[in-house]
């Protein structure tokens, strides 16, 4: 499916939905409007990071401060270019964690809370979407260990059985804030992997190695969990790594940084041996 297909998708599941409100179906009525730079629906894009430092403002995972953006569609699903969306910080009756600029986007933490977030885009008076933000506390180091078994890959290479007998465990990073003398797991991190050995700068998934996430897809970044852990498997093409019949190694580093920075002990290298097993 075309992003213009997907779009268009998306504004009519909105249209369907204001349809049903101002039916008596739904709890609101909403305005859709049907022409070519009217508004029928409005989407938040990823945010540049899934959390924002407490005391500062919400930056992209190479530290440079970025807003939220929101697109605005017309009812056949096209992008309206100069459409001026409205941003809001929706949780304000409950706490002052964040403030944002209704016009640019750009958030700023204010006070450290727990759970998500949720930062509003407005399109006129009925079109309106939530997104989740976490506010954490600084990250400050990062470590990690390798792997100490070692994987023999099985053929057949196919299929479900493919994956789960081809691919390490995860090899893990744990993003730490220190504060007052204790260590924490700084969480909701993201942390960036790229495969070393066997080089794959790209994550080709038709490679003799490539890195997945726990459920199996492409995926070089993660983002750490309440404790502070990031990780990624590694998936081995059997049929051709390791070379030989000895074993192999691949390795992955892992890199952490704060305000473009890398944390103290990053880069983290992290390597699983791998052995051709039987056929």
């Amino acid at each position: 499916m075309t992003p213009s297909a997907r779009a268009r998708r998306r504004a009519s599941w909105v249209l369907i939905s204001a349809v049903m409100a101002a039916t008596g179906i739904g709890t609101a009525c909403a305005e859709i409007g049907l022409g070519p730079n009217e508004a029928a629906a409005i989407e938040l894009d990823p945010f540049p990071s899934p959390s924002v430092v407490v005391g500062d403002t919400l930056r992209n995972i190479d530290g440079v401060v970025a807003p939220v953006h929101a697109r605005v569609f017309n009812v056949r699903g096209d992008v309206i270019a100069d459409a001026a969306p409205r941003y809001l910080y929706a949780d304000f009756n409950i706490d002052s964690a964040l403030a944002i600029d209704s016009t640019t986007g750009m958030v700023i933490a204010k006070k450290l809370v727990s759970g998500d977030k949720r930062i509003a885009a407005r399109i006129g008076g009925s079109l309106q979407v939530l997104r989740g933000l976490r506010v954490v506390t600084r990250p400050d180091s990062v470590n990690g260990a390798s792997l100490t078994d070692i994987l023999g890959t099985s053929l057949p290479d196919t299929g479900r059985r493919g994956l789960d007998a081809n691919s390490t465990r995860a090899l893990t990073v744990t993003v730490r804030h220190l504060e007052a003398g204790a260590i924490t797991g700084a969480a909701s991190w993201p942390v960036r992997f790229q495969l070393l050995n066997p080089a794959n700068p790209t994550n080709d998934t038709m490679a003799a190695a490539y890195l997945i996430d726990d459920q199996g897809r492409a995926s070089t970044i993660d983002t750490t969990d309440g404790s502070g852990f990031a990780g990624r498997r590694v998936r081995v093409r059997a049929l051709q790594f390791p070379s030989g019949a000895g074993v192999d190694s691949v390795v992955v580093r892992a890199t952490v940084t704060y305000k473009g920075k890398p944390l103290k002990g990053s880069p983290v290298r992290l390597a699983a041996a791998v052995r051709r097993g039987a056929g």
